[in-house]
């Protein structure tokens, strides 16, 4: 669950196992993939992270090195966000201690 392409108009990232807690040392990496000439937009419906430990940084488009649209811990649920690119990479690291519920995320 924690490297996953999303290809379909709109769906749903979850956290691993939300929302009885995401776990330790984590690395996920999802991809949310439209059709080219689009744009993706996320409401984010429940947000608890342990804060300033462990974070999901929002990018867009598909490499690393992609632009960053925001970076997001502790438990107040972000706004919403839209896409510049039709590609968004969600990128959520969790240390070796403490996890909260994580998060729900829909998007289309």
């Amino acid at each position: 669950p924690c490297l996953s392409n999303f290809t379909a108009p709109m769906g749903t990232v979850l956290s691993p196992d939300y929302p009885e807690g995401y776990g330790n040392n984590l690395n996920c990496i999802w991809t949310i993939i439209s059709d080219p000439g689009s744009r993706i937009h996320l409401s984010f419906n429940d947000f608890d992270l342990e804060s300033q430990f462990d974070f999901l940084a929002v990018k867009d488009g598909d490499s690393p090195d992609s632009p960053i649209l925001g970076t997001f811990t502790g438990a107040e649920v972000p706004s919403h966000l839209t896409s510049n690119s039709h590609i968004l990479r969600l990128e959520f690291q969790a240390d070796h201690s403490m996890s909260g519920r994580g998060f729900n995320i829909t998007y289309n």
